[in-house]
Order: structure tokens, then sequence, then C-alpha cells
């Protein structure tokens, strides 16, 4: 039995799972339309094959990370160690990529020796000049042929988001490094003069980290606009995108983009990585993280990475690269527990590959229509969360003090929408493209606290009362409250001497039940962390049964609606499941119980059992260990039967009707196959698929509305 089950179990997870998209590309391959994906590389990563071909199959541009900068190369006066670039500058030519030069004037990592003569006295400005250009013309000169772009000056802008100098004034924009100290900001100057005197035809780039920031993105802006003016070389600024879980927002980063783009036409983001602590730029306290962080810091992260790539494909006619700093987290300068890149410590992809590779084209530029609701769902007078006729969702959440919220519902399974805090310090966002159509359980993750929304009804779901949201539906006058005779939804309590306890279910009766005519019985169950609740609260099972008899469509009957028992196992224990436990409450208990306090008509054609999901799986077993009981069986994303399930049936035992149905996303050809072998056997099966819907209510909803207008017949 147990090897029963988890075979059903893989069956059902594998067929009804949402499909996922899928590329067998590599990211230079994904962004071939927008602009060219690099990496920084370390020695390591071009000597070891398997690293190799990770970077020959994703990028399309290099960077050295270190071994060409100032120190690494010229480490004295007429001192030169080229080997290691060397190596880089090889492995490009080698493999015709291009690369990007990095760097050849930073007060970091800095040929400091310039500063100073053989005494260890401060030169003047013109000699530390005359020593500046001479390595800049012999390094750029050095690998002209295979470097297309520079970061001539890296991060001489101070840092902050500004602030009010001495008496009023403004403060120093610049960075007081030792360079500018010697030189002022002619310095900046003076290193693009030289490196555009060397290589007339590379791009040549000032290159800043926190460029997002207004304060430092504007200090930026102001001091390349004053050198072009004054006819300085600058043809690209260089974001870095040293980011963090928390920030930058999409706005943030599109308003830098914006900006820079009135200055130049040639914009690279040249260090990207995205790491798990809340800090960002290049501050040298950063935490190198904790090596078990919570998944809802890593919900942040993606979305982050998520919306800085949309910025950056919105920007595709100014933006020629962004490169990637290192190429797995094991090569990260923020550690590798910050777990900051696409490529994991063993240089495997994770879902931040995915999630930057497979974007969706279409909703890039789509702007949600601005006709937003409350959803029906929501608790009395509460506009949010709100429902657009696109199906966007849109949510508000009142928590001033708070550093993240998280609304656990996202487009295709993305991990939720993080949303972001207002000048009014109310959390808002809206999902980054439309939900499928009904009914959809959600909760928040508030700085790793799970709570529900104020603002909407709670449903049992997930093993927890879970915050529910309604979609509107194009078809949803089906289970709507409608101006029709209504049934009545009662609670029944009956002993269960199996289990020794008091158990409840609920059950549904025709608008014409009076107590004296009998009726047929469907005995409908739930799927997996749900309970009795679910199908007359979320699945509105009595009002499709009141719109179906009012329409005069089916035969009318009554639905016993019960739990499952299903989690009294937890996920990732399925194989424990004691499917006797339930079959004995159902069928020693509950039936009798239901036949002798309800006019039910008698026998096993006037007996139906269906179930969704695990549900579905609960009638599967019961369905086929006591084939006498139930006379039409239903699998709503449950699973299929076969006819070779029946083969030991004789006559009497065979189902009367048989339904399958699951969601258009769940792989309905499953479904429909195994539909069409039935009937080619002579049975009574039929099929059914919801189109647009996933493992979701609205799929079942309709299936129940289909299958009503089937059994009893």
């Amino acid at each position: 039995m147990k090897n029963l089950f988890v075979l059903l179990v893989f069956s059902i997870y594998s067929i009804f799972s949402v499909a996922q998209p899928t590329s067998a590309q590599g990211l230079k391959d994904a962004y071939k339309d927008y602009f060219t994906i690099g990496v920084a590389v370390n020695m390591r990563n071009i000597q070891n094959p398997e690293q190799v071909q990770l970077i020959l199959d994703n990028y399309n541009s290099i960077t050295a990370e270190n071994v060409m900068k100032p120190v690494e190369v010229h480490p004295s006066e007429g001192v030169w160690k080229w080997e290691d670039a060397d190596r880089v500058a090889n492995f490009c030519r080698e493999h015709n990529i291009p690369l990007r030069g990095h760097c050849l004037c930073w007060h970091s990592q800095f040929s400091d020796w310039m500063f100073t003569d053989k005494d260890g006295k401060d030169v003047t400005k013109e000699v530390f000049y005359e020593r500046l250009r001479e390595h800049i013309h012999t390094v750029v000169n050095r690998y002209k042929d295979i470097v297309y772009a520079w970061d001539v000056v890296n991060e001489a802008m101070t840092d902050g988001n500004g602030g009010v100098g001495r008496r009023g004034q403004e403060p120093n924009p610049y960075r007081q490094s030792r360079l500018y100290q010697l030189c002022g900001d002619e310095f900046i100057a003076k290193a693009f003069q030289f490196a555009h005197e060397a290589d007339p035809n590379a791009l040549l780039f000032y290159n800043d980290y926190n460029a997002f920031q207004a304060g430092k993105r504007d200090r930026i802006y102001n001091m390349v606009k004053k050198m072009q003016d004054a006819g300085v070389p600058i043809t690209g600024i260089g974001m870095q995108g040293h980011y963090s879980a928390y920030s930058p927002t999409f706005k943030e980063v599109d308003d830098a983009l914006t900006k820079f783009s009135e200055l130049v036409k040639h914009i690279h983001v040249t260090e990207l990585d995205i790491r798990l602590s809340e800090q960002t730029g290049g501050e040298l306290q950063f935490s190198r993280g904790e090596v078990n962080v919570p998944q809802y810091v890593k919900t942040m992260q993606e979305s982050v990475y998520a919306d800085v790539f949309r910025a950056f494909r919105k920007h595709r006619d100014v933006i020629d690269n962004v490169t990637f700093w290192n190429l797995g987290d094991a090569d990260s300068w923020v550690g590798v527990n910050n777990q900051a890149l696409p490529f994991d410590r063993n240089y495997k992809p994770k879902r931040i590959y995915h999630i930057v590779r497979d974007f969706d084209p279409s909703l890039d530029s789509r702007v949600p229509k601005e006709d937003f609701i409350p959803s029906s769902k929501n608790q009395p007078g509460q506009q949010y969360p709100m429902v657009n006729s696109e199906g966007y969702a849109r949510f508000r959440i009142e928590a001033p003090a708070a550093k993240s919220v998280i609304v656990s519902l996202g487009l295709g399974g993305t991990g939720g929408t993080v949303l972001q805090k207002n000048a009014e310090g109310v959390w808002e966002g809206t999902t980054s493209g439309p939900m499928d159509e009904g009914f959809h359980y959600y909760h928040l993750t508030i700085d790793g606290g799970v709570v529900n929304d104020p603002g909407a009804l709670n449903y049992y779901g997930s093993t927890r009362w879970e915050s529910g949201i309604e979609i509107p539906a194009h078809d949803q006058n089906f289970y709507a409250l409608s101006d029709v005779p209504h049934g009545n939804v009662q609670q029944i309590l009956f002993h269960s001497p199996s289990t020794n306890s008091e158990r409840r279910a609920f059950v549904y009766t025709p608008p014409t039940y009076d107590g004296k005519k009998k009726f047929p019985v469907l005995y409908l169950q739930h799927g997996w962390g749900e309970d009795e609740t679910a199908w007359s609260s979320q699945g509105h099972a009595g009002l499709i049964m009141d719109n179906l008899i009012a329409d005069g469509k089916i035969t009318p009957f009554i639905i016993v609606m019960t739990y499952g028992m299903t989690n009294e196992v937890r996920w990732g224990h399925m194989n424990e499941f004691r499917w006797e436990d339930f079959q004995i409450v159902l069928k020693d208990e509950l039936i009798p119980y239901v036949d002798s306090h309800f006019a039910t008509k008698p026998g096993r054609d006037n007996r139906a059992m269906a179930g969704l999901s695990m549900g579905g799986m609960e009638t599967r077993n019961f369905t086929l260990k006591y084939p006498e009981v139930f006379g039409h069986w239903g699998l709503l994303s449950g699973g299929t039967y076969s006819a070779n399930d029946f083969s030991s049936f004789d006559k009497k035992q065979l189902p009367k009707t048989i339904f399958i149905s699951c969601g258009s996303k769940e792989g309905p050809d499953r479904v429909m196959s195994a539909v069409e072998e039935l009937k080619s056997e002579g049975h009574n099966a039929h099929g059914y698929i919801s189109q647009g819907t996933a493992h979701e209510f609205l799929t079942w909803r309709r299936s129940l509305y289909q299958l009503a207008q089937i059994f009893f017949k």
C-alpha cells in the first residue's frame, strides 16, 4: 500500500503541477536582442574545464576581476607583472570574447608608489601625471586589440545621499582620496585624456557604486556633465550594481538610467551581485551572511534581481552590457554565504538564474489597467486587497516599522510579491502580471513573521487559516450568489468509534429537500492542507448546485463534505499516510450516519465519490478497494483510472460513471488519454479540462459544475 501511495503522489504532483518555463539557452542567448552579458573572472575560472564551459555557455563579455588593477600589473616604478592579466586576455582572444578593462585609476588597489619619490616624499601632481600617463598608455596599448571598453576612473564620488556643508554650502561631492587631495578633480580629466590618447576607439567609463541612490546619482551626473562640458572624453557611465535583497527598487534604477542617458549613449552595469545582507555598494564592513538564510530573504533577493533586470531591459537602447561580478558564489567578494550570484558555490544554477534568463518580454512594458476594485473576499469595509479586470492583484499593508513585507501570492510561482514602502510608511505592491482567474490562498511575511492580511477573509488551506483573494473569472456566474432558490449547508457532528472522537461534516441539501423525498448523495473530498469547510466555502459548492438546479441542468442531489484526515501527515512524509483510517470512517461511520439522518436513496447507483488533488487520491483508493459502495467516481486533479484497474471486477462492481478533470496548466494530455482509453474499453468515462487554470479552485469549481451534470443520470 505504501508503494502504491508513493506512486500516486509522484503521478499526481508530476502530472498536475504548473508547467515551468524551460530553455536550453544560456544568459547571453536570452539577452541577444538586449545587451551583452558579462562575468568577472579569476584565474581558477579560466583554467577549470567545467567553469570554462559555464563561461562559454552564458557570457559574451569578460572582465578581469583583479589582475588588471594598477597594483597588480604595475606594483612599483619600472616593474610590470603581466602574467595573469595576459592569461585573461589570451583566454578572451582564444574564445573570441570581448574584454572589459578594469580599471585604470582607483583610490584602492592603486600603484601608490606614483605619489612619492625614491625618498618617500610626495611628488608634484605634474610628476604624478607623467607616471599615470605612462601607466595608462602602457596598459591600454597592450590590450587594445581585445579590450573594447575601460573603466577609466573608479569610485571618485563620495558616499551617501548628500547633506549640507559648512555654513550652508553644498558638501564636497568628491571622495577625499589621495588622488583628489593631490590633484583635485583634475585627475579624472587627465585619466580620461590619457586613455583616449592610447585608444581613441575604446569606450571610456566612469564607474561607481550606489548610483541608484538619488544623492550619489546626482553627484555622478553633475561631475560627468562638468567634465563633458570641458571636453573630457567620458563616453559611458558604469553602474556597478553591488545591490542587496532590500534595495534598490525598480523605480530607483529606472530613474538613474533615465538621468544618465541624458549624458551618455553607453551605460554598463559593471559589477552586478545582489547580496542577502542589507548593505549595498562598496561598504567594507558588510556582513558575509549566515548559512541558514530565511526563505523570505531569498524571495526578496529574487525580487530585486527580477526588478533590476526589468529596468535594464527597459533601457536596452542605452545599456550595452550587464556584467556579473564573479562566476559563482564560491568566488564572490561578498562571501559565499551571501549567495549573491545566479550560480551557487558548486556552480549550479539557482532560481535567480532562471528568473533572470526565463523572463516574459510581454510583461516588461505591460501596465495594469487602473480599474482596481476591492476583492470579493475582503472583510467588510476593507478596500485592500484589490483586483482589476485583467487579473492583477494589488496590496496595501500598514507596517511602518517593518523592513520587509512580502505577499506569498505571485505570478507563476515566483515566490511572492515584494511590497515597497511609500513616503507615508505604508507598504504597497501589485503582482508582476495577471493571476489565474478564481480563488487563491495567500499570507504575508513581515520581517520573517507569517501573518494574514487584515483586509481579507480567512480560509483553511495549506494546513492553516490563510487569507483569500478572488480574481474575477469571465464565467463566474455559475458560482455567483444569484436570485434563485437556495439549498442549505448544515454542519453535522457524528461519533467515530474507530478514532474515538466526535467528527464534523457539512451537508448540502437542495432547495426542494423536505426530509421526505429521497435524493442521491455525492461524497466530495477536499485536498491536502484543507478541511471539511473547503468545498462549501472557497469551493462555492452550494451556490454551484443552486444555480444548476435553477437552470434545470441536473438531477438534484445531496453533497456530503467531511475531513479526509489528509493533514495528519506532513508534506515530505506522504508515504506514512494511513488510507485505511479514513476509509473506515467514511464506509462504516459517516455513510451510515448520513443515511439514517437524511432522506437518501439507497444503493451504490445513488452514491458518488469525488475529490480534488489528494481527495482525488482518496477517491481512487477507496473506489478501487470498495467498488460496491459508490457507483459514480470522480477525480479532480487527482490522478486517473485505467481499464486495468478494473480487470478483476465483476460487472456489478464496475463504475456507472467516471469523471476525470484537471486544469489546462496541469498536463491535460494524460487526463484525456486516460478517458479515451476507458471509452475504448466500453466505460462511461468523461473528461474535462479547465482552460487557463492550474492546480487551484477555479479548476475544481468548474469540474464540479461539469460533474454534477453527468452523475446520477
